[in-house]
Parts: structure tokens; C-alpha cells; sequence
């Protein structure tokens, strides 16, 4: 009896683990990413802009850190959808969320990953540099991670 406590006991512990590792990005991060996306270029240390439009026209939205869902970000307080900064030009305010055309990568490291689906999964355009027209993700697009290829 005594063995199949502590085997449970340490599944459980292994499970709670495990569950801290999957989860997505911590609420500190994907609040970054909800109130500092919209800071102007001089000012911007997030890495991965995506855009409204295509030939990165449009409004813009950076990110700088993984999201798992663009319709359900971290605020500090509640969740939010992440929109397109309101700089007055198309997109203005509307969701990311299935609403991307194109992107650019300035990150020296890491590719950044635009998934078709929620959770970083599906079809994916990998972004390294400029995309002027996402492929796979062309106004279907849910999801954001940095990748080491």
C-alpha cells in the first residue's frame, strides 16, 4: 500500500509538471504582448510585426513573445483579443485573428512561426525576414511562436 501511495503521489507530482511545461506563454509575457505591441519602431524591442495587408501595408501588431491564442490574450486583469495597433489605416483596430496578410522577422535567432490554429498548430508560414503574402496562414491565422531552426 505504502508503494502505490508514493507512486501516485509522484505521478500526480509528474502530471503537475507536465502541465506547468505546457502551458503557453505566462500571463507576464502575453500581457507584454497586449499592452507594449503598439510602441513605434525607436521604442520597440519586440521582433516579429504582423500586418493587416499585404506588402506590409496596413496596420501592424508586434509581438515579441509566444501567443497562443490571438483572440484570447492575457491583459493583467482579464482576456483580450489582440488587435491591430489604430494607426488610422486599414485594420485599424480590428482582431489578428484571421486577419493576417503579411509579416516581418527582424530577430537575428529565432524564426517566427505564424500557426493556422490555436495552440501553434496546423499549416504554418515560417517567417524569417520579410513575408510581403503569407501562404499557408493568408487571413486564417491564430497563433505565434519564436522556433530555433
Amino acid at each position: 500500500m505504502h508503494r502505490l501511495k508514493k507512486s501516485v503521489t509522484v505521478a500526480v507530482a509528474a502530471a503537475a509538471i507536465g502541465i506547468g511545461m505546457a502551458t503557453p506563454a505566462s500571463a507576464s509575457t502575453d500581457s507584454d504582448n497586449y499592452w507594449f505591441g503598439c510602441n513605434y519602431d525607436s521604442s520597440n524591442t519586440f521582433k516579429f510585426r504582423i500586418h493587416y495587408n499585404s506588402d506590409l501595408a496596413g496596420d501592424y501588431r508586434n509581438i515579441g513573445y509566444a501567443v497562443y491564442d490571438f483572440d484570447s490574450v492575457a491583459t493583467g486583469t482579464t482576456y483580450d483579443a489582440l488587435r491591430y495597433c489604430g494607426f488610422r489605416s486599414s485594420g485599424s483596430g480590428q482582431r489578428v485573428k484571421n486577419n493576417a496578410a503579411s509579416a516581418r522577422n527582424t530577430h537575428s535567432t529565432y524564426t517566427g512561426v505564424i500557426y493556422y490554429n490555436s495552440g501553434y498548430k496546423g499549416a504554418a508560414d515560417y517567417v524569417w525576414g520579410t513575408v510581403n503574402r503569407l501562404e499557408a496562414t493568408y487571413n486564417d491565422n491564430a497563433s505565434f511562436q519564436w522556433v530555433n531552426l
